[in-house]
């Protein structure tokens, strides 16, 4: 697909598919604008710190420039399978970069791919205090992996859906002290405050499934590819006044009305893991509007970037 018709598409499926009563609605208060970078998997292969570096260029470049940049996960590829060196290295280019090539505050959420250790491929021991998640939390000064900051009359929940399942693989879910967590501070927040939620894997989500044998007459979508308890947690977000809530992973475009709630899969800074576009979604980020009122507006951008061979 060329990229100008590619995003004609992704105009129409996202920036126009606001709710009518949304799109006429009047705003006296300036918008509160923020950047979502998801999947960025920042490596020196592939020439993807030069992607990263062309991104953040991109997000300073915008007319109205956002306040904060949001990550959805995936910051770094990866330290789920490697070795501390490794590790160190990726953390050390992910820092430069973000730190060198905008001023634009960032607030973090992890994905499975910054994990470290869980594979057990490189002997990684779990006594070491950098395992799994004490890793990312170390280099990125992060006390948990989940936390709540308001801005822009907005309330933000910044969620870690990445838990441990067997083998040595991960499955999405929040455990029960965050769940918790979840539920009393939705429910102390202001009735009338908005509020958006950012994961890495998808609370809902149609862009991936697998065929289920012949017999079965079903598709099947695996719990690391959406949470297990969207049920519950989606019953929550309808309930407390969740507006948005994005996700990554699929590195995927796609945009679901359900009960109230907006779900956005961002696409991804890396398109195909920095290798090209990926299904015909173009390396892009997502920029979004937020307005007092709880509406929104949602647009993917193309940054321009083209794989090196």
């Amino acid at each position: 697909m060329q990229r100008r018709n590619f995003l004609q598409l992704a105009g129409a499926a996202l920036g126009g598919c606001m709710l009518p009563s949304l799109a006429r609605a009047e705003h006296t208060a300036k918008p509160f604008r923020f950047a979502h970078l998801t999947d960025i998997h920042v490596q020196p292969e592939l020439s993807a710190g030069e992607g990263f570096r062309k991104c953040l260029a991109s997000v300073n470049s915008l007319a109205a420039k956002p306040e904060v940049i949001v990550t959805g996960g995936d910051m770094v590829m990866d330290v789920f399978a490697h070795n501390r060196d490794r590790a160190d290295q990726l953390f050390s280019l992910y820092g430069d970069i973000t730190k060198g090539e905008t001023d634009i505050a960032f607030r973090p959420c992890i994905g499975n791919h910054d994990v470290f250790g869980w594979s057990n491929r490189q002997d990684v021991k779990p006594e070491d205090a950098a395992y799994g998640k004490g890793l990312v939390c170390e280099k990125l000064g992060l006390e948990k992996t989940y936390y709540a900051f308001d801005q822009g009359g907005w309330r933000f929940y910044i969620l870690d859906d990445i838990q441990m399942a067997p083998n040595n693989r991960y499955q999405a879910y929040l455990e029960e002290e965050q769940l918790d967590w979840l539920t009393k501070d939705l429910e102390a927040k202001p009735a009338e405050t908005p509020a958006v939620v950012v994961s890495h894997i998808p609370f809902y989500t149609v862009t991936t499934f697998d065929v289920g044998r012949e017999e079965d007459l079903a598709y099947r979508v695996g719990y690391s590819a959406m949470c297990r308890d969207a049920g519950k947690i989606g019953s929550l977000f309808s309930k407390y006044n969740v507006k948005l809530a994005l996700s990554g992973h699929h590195h995927l475009l796609e945009r679901i009305e359900y009960n109230g709630v907006t779900y956005i899969c961002g696409g991804a800074v890396s398109g195909g893991w920095w290798r090209g576009p990926r299904k015909g979604v173009q390396e892009g980020y997502g920029v979004v509007d937020l307005n007092p009122d709880g509406t929104f507006k949602y647009e993917y951008v193309d940054y321009g970037w083209t794989p090196v061979a």
